[in-house]
């Protein structure tokens, strides 16, 4: 914990005053931080571009692409937020209904995540939190590694909470995670049995029983934060306001989309 004060000085004094209403513990976060610096830094070799488009205070909502059992695009772009010159403290929004495991659940929220629902994303809001959601949701977990980059259909009511509280939409772009966890088939029988939203069959399997299959390997990793699009206010037309959340949500997906495609473009080496 002294390391980790002395390191993140400017983060702690930043989110002094952030809400800890859905229980996030600094302590916790500052436990697995060293685990979080070495995926980033050693083995994923995260390159962060664009984060200094994000407002330094007041509420914002990042959106992402993801896949995989294990939120790793969450837990990178939180670390990378974290350990910048202007730190942030971010909270995922997400779907946890799903976990029984009471540990697992305390975890999360102790280390910055929220269950889902469009209250909690509101209140978040409200205090002027930088939010993050993955509108893919729970489908995109078990996204097999012939559709790796393929985003899915955007969940836009995911969105739609930002655009009733006035919060900007900042889209992020991430590529290296399809790769770095690639599922070659997803085992529904299985995921229904264990109560999971997919089991993601990988080459670790079965060398490795699960959980330890989900094992990563070493692939670099790029993450491109975008400008945020303005919108028409609408919030005094309840209709107008969801078709504006409707439609923007495509929009977001479709830049997303275009900037992985750009990316994976000009990657030149996967692993290096």
């Amino acid at each position: 914990m002294p390391n980790f004060v002395q390191t993140y000085r400017n983060y702690i004094k930043n989110t002094r005053h952030c809400d800890n209403h859905f229980g996030f513990d600094l302590r916790r976060l500052a436990a697995i931080e060293p685990f979080l610096h070495f995926l980033y830094k050693d083995w994923w070799r995260v390159q962060s571009i664009g984060l200094d488009l994000l407002p330094k205070q007041g509420p914002a909502l990042i959106v992402g692409n993801s896949n995989g059992l294990i939120p790793w695009p969450a837990f990178m772009l939180m670390y990378a937020l974290m350990s910048q010159e202007s730190p942030r403290r971010l909270t995922v929004v997400a779907d946890m209904d799903w976990i029984e495991d009471d540990r697992v659940h305390a975890f999360l929220l102790q280390v910055g995540f929220v269950p889902w629902s469009s209250t909690n994303l509101k209140y978040l809001f409200s205090k002027g939190e930088l939010v993050a959601v993955f509108p893919e949701g729970l489908p995109a977990t078990g996204k097999p590694f012939s559709e790796r980059y393929r985003v899915r259909e955007f969940d836009w009511s995911r969105l739609l909470p930002a655009f009733e509280s006035g919060a900007p939409i900042y889209p992020v772009a991430t590529i290296g995670c399809d790769e770095a966890s690639p599922t070659l088939l997803n085992v529904e029988t299985l995921s229904k049995l264990l109560s999971l939203p997919s089991f993601p069959v990988t080459p670790f399997f079965p060398w490795f029983p699960f959980p330890a299959n989900l094992g990563s390997l070493p692939v670099k990793w790029k993450m491109t934060m975008l400008k945020p699009t303005p919108w028409e206010d609408t919030s005094g037309d309840r209709d107008a306001l969801v078709d504006t959340a409707r439609q923007h949500t495509r929009y977001v997906e479709g830049q997303i989309q275009a900037e992985i495609n750009r990316m994976l473009r000009a990657r030149i080496k996967t692993y290096i």
